[in-house]
């Protein structure tokens, strides 16, 4: 649970200071006003980019040379202090604090804060590139399992090295072979994990059964050999693969084999009609169909829901999908913070929860 949030130097806010008095937040205002920035800011506390992906220097106030993020999250082990941030002096690095003391890598924080969330910019993730469905599928992992960042870390990590082999020492097999091990074992763990993720929502109810739950399937071949075949196997396959296509990747430019190559194709289970032939309205239903699900998943396995970021929810929702997402959000009693330009669009809302106008690069109750 957060207790507080204090930004400074980041985006608008020169400084604010913030402690949630309800479970349910709803930050709304004009656009431009600075509310998607808290949201990004809340991201900014889990491994990541953050739910806008932006550069470190991009998040700093105008004329401002760093950011700072802190934050007081209260876990099983009590109350702990959690610092993110940038300094232009120490550039492409984000300086991470935990309790006081420095931590080297940001997937330290992994499992303090799980957090899932929901953008604009996502209502387009079944009609544009792969990319974009495995950073939001993995980002549902990480939530559930923190060390599948790790995973993935050091999976993408070899690939870029075993590029970097191929292009400039060709020649060094065993350095290459060690690399290929590697890539192998990693992308099999990775694989493993998308692979369960599917099978726990599959085996979810709908939270409510005006939001569907699609049919999602792994377009991977290290997945269509897992479902048959041992890890060990399908690994030492990896690596007969990669071996075998030193000579066409090093021309291409690529490693043509990994997790990195997986794409996901999602359907209404009812109808069987694919979300990439739906309409906005549907898309934006089968897309919060996953999020709640998922929320339930890691309510269930870890004995509290995740914080949901959701930024401008009710876009491309009618009237009947808005008010059974705000009634199935107060029901999961999960931490819930989101943004939209008017107040009445969340009248579905009960009186607990809170409702937060940003103007002049402050808060107002």
């Amino acid at each position: 649970m957060l207790q507080k949030l204090v930004l400074t130097q980041f985006r608008n806010y020169a400084r604010l200071t913030w402690a949630p008095d309800a479970l349910v937040t709803v930050f709304y205002g004009q656009n431009g006003a600075g509310k998607t920035n808290l949201l990004e800011a809340l991201s900014l506390l889990s491994p990541g980019r953050g739910l806008r992906g932006a550069p470190l220097p991009q998040m700093a106030r105008f004329g401002a040379d760093g950011w700072g993020v802190a934050a007081i999250i209260h876990d099983q082990h009590g109350a702990r202090d959690v610092g993110v941030g940038y300094n232009a002096a120490m550039p492409g690095r984000r300086q991470v604090q935990l309790d006081g003391q420095s931590v080297k890598s940001q997937a330290d924080l992994a499992g303090l804060f799980p957090v899932i969330w929901l953008t604009p910019q996502m209502d387009r993730l079944f009609s544009e590139g792969a990319g974009g469905r495995r950073r939001f599928f993995d980002r549902l992992v990480f939530s559930n399992n923190p060390l599948h960042a790790r995973e993935l870390a050091a999976h993408d990590t070899a690939v870029q090295h075993r590029n970097r082999l191929l292009a400039e020492r060709p020649d060094e097999s065993a350095w290459l072979s060690a690399v290929e091990d590697s890539i192998a074992r990693h992308a099999v763990a990775v694989t493993a994990e998308r692979l369960a993720l599917i099978d726990a929502i599959h085996l979810q109810s709908p939270s409510d059964p005006i939001f569907p739950l699609p049919e999602i399937a792994l377009s991977c071949a290290i997945g269509d050999a897992l479902l048959d075949r041992p890890a060990l196997e399908v690994e030492d396959g990896l690596r007969a693969r990669l071996l075998a296509s030193r000579v066409q990747d090093r021309e291409a430019r690529v490693t043509r084999i990994g997790a990195h190559r997986a794409d996901y194709a999602i359907r209404d289970r009812v109808t069987g009609r694919s979300a990439q032939i739906s309409s906005s309205g549907q898309q934006k239903t089968l897309l919060v169909g996953i999020i709640l699900s998922h929320a339930a998943i890691v309510a269930a396995h870890h004995g509290a829901p995740p914080a949901l970021l959701l930024d401008e929810p009710l876009v491309h929702l009618d009237d009947p999908h808005r008010h059974a997402l705000l009634q199935a959000l107060e029901a999961m009693q999960a931490p819930v913070m989101m943004s939209g330009t008017d107040v009445e669009d969340f009248k579905g809302l009960s009186a607990a929860a809170s409702r937060i106008c940003v103007r002049d690069n402050a808060l107002h109750s």
